[in-house]
């Protein structure tokens, strides 16, 4: 590595929730301890009642930490605002519940400077918590596709945030004035906020294989936890995406993905949800190139798609969902007032 400054930052947005973030810390501190470069780990505090450094205090991460605080503007400012004051030749971005294996760094960092890479990414894994903040196994999780471009990366096979490393200069040459601005009801989707804002751009991309992260198991409430809240920030923010995109043959392949995405989307929302959500998840496909329409569906989809069309065979296959009564997470009252406000670019 490097001789002189730093390799590698990991940034760690953070609002409260300081028993799983401190799990957090002591995994970066493990992985850190296994790997000969150097680094700094950051905490923005997203405006916690009690500031993240006081409850930290006395806590022991097994590395140094770097403490910023904002008043509390949402995790893509928070995210942001830890990169434009990272160093590091190369950045992760943690969440307070993600968890890293001990051998993340060297794996990934050796593998980018081979490569000359912009980005890496790794399988899934699945953590067992122990005693003393400390993780008792990652065992495979999710393998996930090798791809070679960023759009396939970033809006295909999306992996979690806490998956990929990048290069700093990649990331500053793509988020100093994104493409997509920021904006909190955007939050709930902010690793995919980045995602969106670098997929219209070429990249180097190499893929590690072998599960070096996880989401933390922790009970804590969390933004998967309410599908529709997910779905109708994804919603908006591929909107921004679409509006802001240059139409060029520079993006072509990247708003073809783009539109397969919503796609995919539309053809797995339940039964008797949202016709106004569905119709314009929808017209995002329409709005797109379109590729091959073997990336729209397997092979009972392809043969139905020759004989009828895309749309017309994926709203007959579409009659198979389950009803959005089975999966519910909010009620009527709260489905609608989200929905109404989910005009982002209108």
């Amino acid at each position: 590595m490097s001789a002189q400054g730093i390799d590698v930052s990991i940034v760690i947005p953070a609002f409260g929730r300081i028993e799983p973030l401190k799990y957090t810390l002591r995994s970066v501190g493990y992985a850190l301890a296994q790997w000969p470069g150097t680094a700094e780990v950051i905490v923005v505090d997203d405006g916690s009642q009690v500031p993240i450094r006081e409850q930290l205090a006395e806590f022991d991460a097994h590395c140094s930490i770097r403490h910023l605080r904002q008043v509390n503007a949402g995790s893509i400012v928070a995210r942001n605002n830890g990169l434009q004051q990272c160093t590091g030749r190369y950045v992760l971005f943690l969440d307070s519940d993600d968890l890293i294996h001990p051998h993340k760094f060297a794996a990934h960092l050796s593998r980018m400077q081979e490569a000359g890479a912009d980005v890496s990414y790794c399988d899934m894994a699945r953590a067992t918590l122990a005693r003393g903040y400390a993780v008792a196994e990652f065992a495979p999780d999710a393998r996930l596709d090798t791809v070679d471009s960023a759009a396939d990366l970033y809006l295909r096979v999306q992996p979690a945030p806490h998956s990929p490393i990048y290069r700093r200069d990649y990331l500053m040459r793509h988020l100093t004035a994104p493409m997509v601005g920021q904006n909190r009801a955007l939050d709930p989707v902010g690793d995919v906020w980045i995602y969106y804002n670098l997929a219209a751009f070429p990249a180097k991309v190499v893929k590690v294989d072998a599960a070096l992260s996880a989401p933390g198991p922790h009970l804590d409430d969390r933004y998967s936890m309410h599908w529709e809240a997910l779905g109708v920030s994804a919603l908006m923010l591929a909107e921004a995406f679409f509006d802001a995109c240059p139409d060029n043959d520079s993006t072509l392949h990247a708003r073809q993905v783009a539109g397969e995405a919503a796609f995919h989307s539309w053809r797995r929302l339940p039964r008797g949800f949202s016709s106004d959500y569905s119709t314009r998840l929808l017209k995002l496909w329409r709005r797109s190139p379109h590729g091959s329409s073997k990336r729209l569906g397997g092979e009972h989809f392809q043969r139905l798609a020759s004989l009828i069309g895309p749309e017309n065979a994926a709203t007959l296959l579409r009659l198979r969902n389950h009803h959005y009564s089975a999966c519910r997470t909010m009620d009527e009252t709260k489905l609608r007032a989200l929905l109404a406000t989910a005009k982002l670019t209108r």
